[in-house]
């Protein structure tokens, strides 16, 4: 059973529509005490840092998540919900993330190229993980984003080159992030979605 946290406007809908599509088991949850016994979570997001942060701490989610994450259940944040699982963003410098991995996320800077960062780009993998069994060393994916996480030697699965090289899918012991959105990536999308429920 996949659980998806349901955070006020995230994508948790159309994650929940993809695994169906996938015929994968999965829930869409708003109350943290379904997580008791989860073992594959996905935390969606799309919008603002501070508006999920406020979300996951008003709703009890945040000490359910980490004790999930020690406990080795299994965790996949997918845009913003990636974002989250660090300390904090340039977006909302009162806010806090989930601190599950050390990393901050920064604004695009740039003069020449639009942001947001909308649209296909390509993922250029730099470490194998079950998460990308199939890819191969460089696929397709959607994104929607003005912050990023930077490229950590340590953390990062992949980058993007976006006027800056940063990550677009990080990764450490049973946790795993996404900047681009699956759910909306065809089939390389998919296969992120199905190789996490086999992970």
């Amino acid at each position: 059973m996949i659980y998806i946290i349901g955070a006020p406007s995230s994508n948790a809908k159309a994650v929940y529509y993809a695994y169906k599509d996938l015929g994968i088991e999965c829930k869409i949850i708003v109350n943290p005490l379904e997580l008791l016994d989860a073992r594959k979570v996905v935390l969606p997001g799309v919008g603002a840092f501070g508006a999920l942060s406020k979300f996951l701490i008003e709703s009890n989610f945040n000490d359910p998540l980490r004790s999930l994450i020690d406990e080795g259940a299994k965790l996949l944040g997918i845009c913003l919900g990636m974002q989250i699982l660090g300390h904090g963003s340039e977006e909302a410098v009162e806010e806090s993330g989930l601190k599950a991995l050390e990393v901050n996320c920064r604004k695009f800077q740039t003069l020449d190229l639009r942001v947001p960062h909308t649209g296909w780009d390509q993922v250029l993998v730099s470490k194998n993980h079950e998460i990308l069994d199939g890819l191969g060393l460089e696929f397709s994916a959607y994104f929607s984003h003005s912050y990023f996480v930077p490229v950590e030697k340590e953390l990062t699965l992949a980058s993007t080159d976006y006027g800056v090289g940063f990550t677009s899918i990080i990764g450490r012991d049973n946790i795993i992030g996404v900047q681009f959105h699956p759910e909306r990536s065809q089939s390389n999308g998919r296969k992120i979605l199905s190789n996490f429920a086999d992970w």
